[in-house]
């Protein structure tokens, strides 16, 4: 499991987020990357703002299927 998301004091993630771009949008806990038993790779957005995979948004509270070469973007 990998997190993503804005690291503080309080909060140790995985891929800190706050060193690109305007990091007070993000939140401190952004996403979730998990690998199933069956061999797919997950995220999850725990965030606020959209994650966009391959340029489709994944709202707040949903989770999508990442492919070989997907592209992450997380909106600001």
């Amino acid at each position: 499991q990998i997190t993503l998301g804005r690291a503080t004091k309080d909060n140790q993630i995985d891929v800190d987020l706050a060193l690109e771009g305007p990091a007070w949008k993000i939140s401190r806990k952004q996403g979730v990357i998990k690998l199933k038993n069956n061999g797919d790779f997950f995220i999850a957005n725990e965030g606020r703002r959209p994650i966009y995979i391959d340029g489709r948004p994944v709202l707040g509270g949903n989770k999508w299927k990442l492919n070989n070469n997907s592209v992450v973007e997380v909106s600001v």
